[in-house]
């Protein structure tokens, strides 16, 4: 069943998010990583919540909407996207530090971007720190009876999840 909730007086539906985050995502990727050859690939075929070699970078919501925006991603193409962000070569990158912090700061500014959707409906949202895990294998559940949405994005053979979890909205 397709998500959809009154925010701000205003019926906000899956469709409505899904575009947000797409447009988000290809933005963020396209000025402040230089990587424009992302493709949706909404909707998900299957929920996942297991990861293998992979970086998940997390932001909360809170204030009049609580919830968690995620960005999970293949080791792989955190790499090449943290050295595109900071304009250096695969070879250049010391330690998985800075790919963790480019993550943490992509996983922010997609959290930045789904708050305007209801800071613009009025309602006060504050985001958290960004929270980052990475490892060989690992799983993420949220805990939660609210609504979620996932956009898959595709870059050649390479797929990464964006995820907004919503609660009390």
């Amino acid at each position: 069943m397709p998500l959809s909730f009154t925010v701000g007086g205003a019926t906000l539906n899956e469709a409505d998010l899904v575009a947000h985050m797409v447009g988000a995502v290809k933005n963020i990727f396209s000025t402040m990583v230089f990587i424009d050859d992302l493709a949706d690939s909404y909707p998900l075929d299957k929920p996942v919540s297991h990861f293998t070699c992979s970086i998940s970078g997390m932001v909360g919501l809170g204030g009049d909407c609580s919830g968690m925006v995620g960005l999970h991603i293949p080791e792989e193409l955190a790499r090449e996207v943290t050295a595109s962000m900071l304009g250096m070569g695969l070879d250049e990158l010391e330690d998985e530090g800075d790919v963790n912090d480019a993550i943490g700061e992509i996983t922010n500014m997609l959290a930045g971007e789904i708050k305007m959707i209801f800071s613009g409906r009025g309602m006060n949202v504050c985001l958290s720190t960004p929270s980052v895990i990475a490892g060989k294998e690992y799983s993420v559940e949220v805990v939660s009876s609210g609504a979620a949405v996932v956009v898959p994005f595709e870059r050649g053979e390479q797929r990464f999840l964006t995820t907004l979890q919503l609660e009390g909205c």
